[in-house]
């Protein structure tokens, strides 16, 4: 149980009048959200909250859920996926989880049966080798639009075939596996022609290149 000062409380009882009602004022209270406004890791989120489904609404949770360092190292895999796609129209992805659960992001050119099914045996790989009891997976296009998702849920049971097909995966994720994905985006040469690897849509040297 958490005790809520007042005037935070205040803030989150404005936020969810603005959301209910239409009354005007701010639809996120100042803080961890707000700070990621205009990014990929927003605009995923946004469209999430779009989507009525218990599953979306269960990943958007999921997402809350993490620390800023976490949710900052997202946000650079998640355009580094989206650069790679963008230039090689080839599926990338990263995960991050534990023993207690993950969530993996796909990007690929376009949706399909097969994509959908490839992230729902990597999501079923990862959650048995991590014997984690839940895991998540979400499919984004090259501009980091939502095109499916997948939710697994049920308790980790000892499965000989799994064994073989996991076999050469890592137990665990290692801390840093995220943070060597942010350092590797960073050495990525992008033309000025180039889409922004930012995920804007936009020409590189019309959007983040003054940066």
């Amino acid at each position: 149980m958490v005790m809520l000062d007042d005037d935070i409380a205040a803030e989150l009882d404005l936020a969810m009048m603005v959301r209910r009602d239409n009354v005007p004022g701010a639809r996120t209270p100042d803080g961890i959200l707000t700070r990621f406004v205009g990014t990929p890791f927003e605009r995923l989120l946004s469209q999430i909250n779009d989507k009525p489904d218990p599953a979306s609404m269960e990943i958007g949770f999921r997402l809350l859920t993490l620390g800023e360092d976490t949710c900052q190292n997202i946000n650079r895999g998640l355009e580094l996926i989206a650069q790679k796609t963008r230039a090689d129209s080839e599926l990338h992805d990263f995960s991050i989880g534990d023993g207690s659960g993950g969530i993996t992001f796909h990007c690929n050119s376009s949706p399909s049966e097969l994509a959908k099914q490839k992230l729902g045996r990597h999501c079923e790989r990862r959650k048995y080798a991590l014997r984690a009891p839940c895991w998540f997976g979400l499919s984004l296009d090259p501009d980091i639009r939502l095109q499916l998702g997948v939710v697994l849920d049920f308790e980790w049971q000892q499965s000989d075939e799994m064994d073989a097909v996991t076999a050469g995966m890592p137990k665990s994720i290692p801390a840093n596996s995220l943070k060597g994905l942010v350092r590797d985006a960073g050495t990525q040469k992008v033309g000025r022609n180039d889409r922004c690897p930012c995920g804007s849509g936009k020409k590189f040297k019309k959007c983040c290149l003054s940066r």
